[in-house]
């Protein structure tokens, strides 16, 4: 799994990721190239911040998504991807990197993979 900003997903896209928006539409350019491309939208209602603010990640919602993810893809219901990629504003890279590690089930099934670029997470 890769954590990524939305300002440096243009040229990162694989054909054998699945890229997931967190919290933000994605263009048609940053659209392109990805395996498939997925939103995910928290459920806070009236929420008007990132989705990796800690209380958007209460619940574990966006860990039972990424459960869900790897469990279509074992049925066949989804692209079969070698690489998740998260993909999120920069402010909310710090939360999401937490979350995720604090999730065991989320972390063993994906891990997280280093990225370089400007918004890089080093794990």
């Amino acid at each position: 799994m890769r954590l990524l900003s939305v300002e440096a997903v243009e040229g990162q896209p694989q054909a054998g990721s699945l890229a997931v928006f967190l919290g933000v539409q994605p263009s048609p350019a940053q659209q392109a190239g990805w395996g498939d491309v997925r939103t995910w939208i928290p459920q806070a209602a009236g929420a008007n911040h990132g989705s990796g603010c800690a209380c958007c990640q209460e619940g574990g919602e966006l860990g039972r998504f990424l459960i869900s993810l790897m469990q279509a893809r074992a049925r066949g219901e989804c692209v079969f991807f070698q690489t998740l990629s998260l993909i999120c504003l920069p402010q909310d890279k710090a939360a999401l990197m937490h979350a995720l590690q604090s999730d065991p089930l989320v972390f063993s099934l994906y891990g997280l993979e280093a990225v370089s670029s400007r918004f890089s997470c080093y794990c």
